[in-house]
């Protein structure tokens, strides 16, 4: 049974529901309440999304090898979320839910599961042998919690894991304690030789296949009426998540109820609007970068582990993993009240020695209040009212918001740990003064209303607050949050269309700065005289070839000056190259490196420049690349190509047949870099091309019931229908559709 764009009544797990399409293709529900709502939401993501939810419950069961692909990858993401246990928290947690969450999520499992018995499969399931199982309450629990963890909460943890080889590979631990100032001042001597007898098991984290999309980046404002040219507030996010990848992260969806509508995204696999707005409030947000995730080190013996009391045994939970071509393999996994033991699940039990405890806050519950704010946001009528439930949310977000009576408001979320130091940097855990007191109080979190200035901006920037509690230690810098200030406070009244210029804004900060202190080391060559005119933006048009090139040679001096600086002089060149070559850490972190390159504590250049000053290290790197006419390095815009890929059937066919039916689409040319507005981030991690740049951009005006949107591919991940890269010319060239909510429909609609 197919939706089509003709609306027609649908019966649902005992609701009858009108379901269509917009001239978009954007999939819109009318129903009499919000359960009516998530049945129909169930039914059109079992409908346009069967894949995508199915295969991200896979990841987060550590099924891989069992269903899909029985690889050495698989088998390492299998282990990993083993070891894990998302599964068994989410069981845990559905018993957890309030009446209203538990109602909400199973009507959403009785719409998927009317789809699973009505829809048929799409050909890359029947292709890979998967029959979906029905949806269940803790499968959307698992979701959440995949959610919470992969891309986010993993980055710190990816982060303090990176600091701790550090460490032990003889890094200068002064220049290391300056360069994450002031997160480091706490690692002393001892804790740095204690940190060096860890036995650290998983030197790299095992990386998530394209099925579960790194949530990294982000950006959202909004205006207060008095700033707005239109009278009312405006309130405008755009996600950066990973877009190499087809079906698009988000599925959009307009939904109406007889008083109500709700214009967004959702989460395939998850009931209710993630992001998005109803007739009185809209909400948008970013990665909050709240350290949530904190090792400390055990010290074990015979299988148990070490306290002030004496010595206590793990609780060792065994996992079977089952394989489609190989013997299963049966893993240990040793827990405490902290955590996962990192060490090899395949021995019977640690050898004696130190090892890491991986703490994760969400571990301690959090996915059934996600679930519940979930369900009660939509009801919000104020942004205050938003504030309140929101807050409630597990996931690590700034959350922006605007209402209709023209309030404009940031709010935090996410479990914080009450922890006695920054959580950068492993204590031991049998010392009782350094594990986590608890998780800090949801009314502690950051927050602010209706700001003097008139606008709120979030960029995954520092949201720390005065007297509130330090939340994010390790952020992704200032930069595109400076800039979205700066075009906001230029005009006295903002119009949309200067909503979508910032949207779509290539200017970057960062070249700004560092052009400050590089101008006068410039050579006087033809290449230099070029560069000197660069605007300081990373063009996306192809026509652009003075900026395509200006930002190339600007590109190269940056990668060689890190390298030069902190490769030979500080990690090992070796090290830093594997650093840039398969993780994303510079491309998350770099504004820490910036700090030191730029200015550092004056006083302080010989520790990072050698015998050099900064500007005799810059100078050189500067001539070679602007030597002459220029280096002749490949323009940034060829540098910015990439393919977006089938989650699921990306090189598994032949290409003959790949072209024939379109299964990947490109290749695409991301705009912008790493510390503009438009984010367009490519890099490697572990073998794998990944991006993070504006997975979806939207834009309203609380005065009026419309959204403005573009999203990174199509409505549906149906690879023979037209939906399923419908959005995405639009999206790359900054152009916008129309959702349009109803404010009122009959009493007696289906």
């Amino acid at each position: 049974m197919r939706i089509t764009s003709n609306s027609r009544p649908f019966d649902i797990a005992g609701a009858t529901l009108d379901i269509g399409r917009t001239s978009g293709g954007v999939i819109e529900i009318c129903g009499r309440d919000q359960l009516d709502l998530m049945r129909g939401l169930g039914f059109v993501h079992a409908h346009d999304r069967l894949t995508q939810m199915s295969l991200v419950r896979l990841v987060g069961q550590g099924r891989l090898c069992e269903c899909l692909d029985d690889s050495e990858e698989s088998l390492a993401i299998d282990v990993f979320m083993r070891q894990l246990g998302f599964v068994h928290l989410a069981r845990d947690e559905a018993g957890r839910c309030t009446p209203e969450a538990a109602s909400f999520a199973e009507a959403y499992a009785e719409g998927v599961n009317a789809g699973l018995r009505r829809h048929s499969r799409p050909w890359g399931l029947k292709l890979a042998g998967l029959r979906p199982e029905p949806w269940e309450l803790a499968d959307t629990l698992l979701t959440i919690l995949l959610m919470s963890y992969v891309g986010l909460a993993q980055t710190q943890q990816d982060l303090e894991k990176f600091l701790i080889q550090s460490l032990q590979a003889g890094v200068d631990r002064d220049r290391l304690k300056q360069l994450f100032a002031p997160h480091l001042d706490g690692l002393t001597d001892e804790l740095a030789e204690l940190t060096k007898k860890v036995r650290v098991v998983d030197p790299v984290i095992a990386r998530f296949p394209a099925i579960l999309p790194a949530f990294t980046a982000s950006n959202n404002w909004a205006v207060a009426p008095w700033k707005s040219a239109t009278g009312s507030a405006l309130e405008c996010h755009d996600p950066h998540l990973e877009c190499n990848r087809l079906p698009a992260v988000w599925c959009e969806v307009v939904l109406h109820t007889p008083d109500d509508y709700q214009i967004g995204v959702t989460m395939p696999g998850v009931p209710g609007l993630i992001m998005g707005r109803t007739r009185d409030v809209s909400v948008g947000f970013t990665y909050g970068f709240m350290d949530m995730v904190d090792y400390f080190i055990e010290e074990c013996e015979a299988g148990n582990y070490r306290r002030e009391s004496g010595w206590l045994p793990f609780h060792v939970r065994r996992e079977t993993i089952r394989r489609k071509k190989h013997p299963a393999l049966t893993i240990a996994v040793y827990e405490n009240e902290l955590g996962t033991l990192e060490t090899d699940p395949r021995q019977t039990k640690p050898p004696e020695g130190h090892y890491l405890c991986r703490a994760f806050s969400a571990m301690r519950g959090g996915s059934a209040r996600s679930l519940h704010a979930l369900s009660q946001w939509p009801r919000a009528r104020s942004a205050e009212e938003a504030q309140c439930v929101l807050r409630d949310v597990s996931i690590s977000c700034n959350w922006v918001l605007a209402d209709r009576a023209g309030n404009i408001g940031y709010q935090q979320s996410g479990l914080l740990p009450d922890r006695p130091h920054s959580g950068l940097y492993p204590l031991p855990a049998w010392d009782a003064k350094a594990v986590w007191r608890g998780i800090v109080p949801v009314e502690q979190l950051a927050s602010l209303l209706n700001p003097p200035e008139g606008f709120i901006v979030t960029a995954n920037d520092d949201c720390n607050q005065p007297g509130k509690p330090l939340s994010i230690n390790a952020c992704q810098g200032p930069y595109r949050a400076e800039r979205i200030r700066e075009l906001l406070a230029a005009k006295d009244k903002l119009t949309i269309a200067d909503m979508q210029a910032i949207q779509a804004d290539l200017f970057s900060t960062q070249a700004r700065r560092f052009m400050e202190q590089i101008r006068p080391l410039v050579p006087p060559t033809e290449g230099g005289k070029d560069f000197l005119k660069w605007t300081l933006h990373y063009s996306g048009d192809l026509e652009e070839t003075m900026w395509d090139r200006q930002a190339s040679w600007f590109e190269e001096f940056y990668r060689r000056l890190l390298r030069d600086v902190f490769g030979g002089g500080f990690f090992g060149t070796a090290a830093w190259d594997a650093l840039v070559g398969s993780t994303n850490l510079i491309d998350v972190y770099f504004h820490y490196f910036d700090a030191i390159l730029l200015g550092g504590r004056k006083g302080h250049e010989n520790r990072w420049f050698g015998q050099r000053t900064r500007e005799n290290a810059m100078r050189p790197i500067l001539e070679n690349v602007l030597h002459d006419s220029g280096m002749p390095v490949r323009g940034w815009i060829e540098k910015r190509q990439v393919t977006m890929q089938n989650l699921l059937l990306a090189g598994k066919l032949p290409r003959w047949l790949n072209r024939l039916l379109k299964v990947d689409y490109g290749p695409i040319t991301l705009s912008g870099n790493r510390s503009t507005v438009v984010q367009g981030a490519i890099f490697k991690s572990h073998g794998r091309v990944s991006t993070f740049a504006p997975s979806y951009r939207a834009i309203t005006d609380m005065g009026t019931d419309e959204v403005l949107t573009a999203l990174a591919g199509g409505p549906s991940e149906r690879v023979l229908s037209p939906l399923y890269t419908a959005d995405i010319r639009r999206w790359l060239a900054f152009e916008y559709k129309t959702l349009r909510g109803i404010a009122s429909l009959p009493v007696g609609v289906r």
